[in-house]
């Protein structure tokens, strides 16, 4: 599909600006330049069935004579999802809804985390969130009804397999009809509670108490801790801080309008004094405990500094975020996160999101 493009080119901007691109191959689409980013992600991360590869590079011998077995994610496919609603890409989003519920989704709403190289009989409570957000949003912005009672058969999947003590359980395995016994805390989306509380399907109580149990969270040397263990209450805290799980609680926290200020503050610092979000810290000594960067941590620090209204800040972790973006027109990955030869589906679409954002929001022009 992405190989059959047909695109022109638009203006070629100096500096950080993007070369824009538009799609001439679809009647209908959007008439809204691609981003380099997704140009990149059409033209090299889409497999002829229309499922995004989780990685750029081929499954290769893992050194005991197997293959390694990527499969295309549920989170990829609902982080496309979002990005396409807010581009306003209706013909792609009903693509990909296709996608969703010819390869991925059973008819009762359950969802596979991942398939090819073997299904799994295991769903992520974030993926499935997010995928029905992005339905729920198209649902608003299209008047498509049809997509609102799909959001609600996965929603109502969701919430019958997976409220356990009160709690949401980070996944469900339909072949042993079990639900997990925890709940990693950055896959508590408010903005979707919402519209399932908006729906019916959750009631106000429940509702306030998923989001009074965000606003709680201890901190412990000035970060969330990463699980909660349904039933007994405990939390799991890291020595190594990942600041994807963060960021995502900060994001979270900021749509239901929580600040999170002792680890917003981290990251302000951490730009202001080092220029850099390195992707773990050492939870005692706040020291990187990596040397590499993630695209991803600054997408979804962008994200939150859009919710908190901090406008400057975001340019400023934009403009750091694309200088490990390709942004020569002329190469053959142009518009992508390539990481020596390889490339990561979620360091491409997290970032083109945060990117859309932007524009929408008016904080690029």
């Amino acid at each position: 599909m992405a190989l059959a493009l047909v695109i022109v080119l638009g203006i070629v901007l100096i500096s950080y600006k993007c070369v824009f691109v538009r799609d001439k191959s679809r009647e209908g689409a959007a008439d809204v330049p691609m981003l380099p980013g997704e140009v990149f992600i059409r033209s090299h991360m889409v497999n002829p069935d229309g499922t995004l590869k989780t990685r750029l590079l081929p499954p290769r011998d893992d050194g005991a004579g197997s293959a390694r077995e990527d499969g295309s994610l549920s989170e990829s496919l609902g982080l496309w999802l979002l990005y396409l609603v807010e581009k306003g890409d209706q013909p792609l989003f009903r693509q990909n809804v296709d996608v969703l519920k010819q390869r991925f989704m059973k008819p009762d709403g359950w969802i596979y985390w991942r398939i090819g190289g073997g299904k799994t009989a295991a769903n992520a409570l974030i993926d499935d969130l997010r995928i029905a957000e992005a339905l729920y949003l198209a649902a608003d912005k299209w008047q498509s009804p049809q997509w609102r009672e799909l959001a609600n058969t996965i929603s109502r999947s969701v919430i019958r397999r997976q409220t356990v003590g009160g709690l949401f359980a980070d996944f469900y395995d339909y072949e042993s009809g079990r639900a997990s016994g925890g709940l990693t805390l950055s896959y508590l989306a408010p903005a979707v509670l919402e519209k399932m509380r908006l729906q019916g399907l959750i009631s106000d109580s429940f509702y306030q108490g998923m989001l009074d149990f965000l606003r709680r969270l201890p901190l412990r040397q000035g970060f969330f801790p990463y699980s909660c263990e349904i039933g007994t209450g405990k939390y799991l805290y890291h020595d190594e801080i990942n600041m994807i799980d963060q960021l995502y609680l900060v994001y979270h926290r900021a749509q239901a309008g929580i600040p999170s200020p002792q680890v917003w503050s981290f990251v302000h610092g951490e730009l202001a004094g080092r220029g850099i979000l390195y992707g773990r810290y050492d939870a005692r000594t706040h020291a990187p405990a990596v040397q590499y960067q993630s695209p991803a941590v600054y997408a979804l620090a962008i994200l939150s500094a859009i919710e908190l209204g901090e406008d400057a800040f975001a340019r400023d972790l934009y403009y750091r975020m694309i200088r490990l973006q390709i942004r020569n027109p002329d190469s053959e990955v142009y518009g992508g996160y390539v990481d020596g030869n390889d490339a990561h589906i979620f360091d491409n679409l997290l970032p083109l999101l945060a990117e859309r954002r932007l524009y929408n929001e008016g904080i690029l022009h």
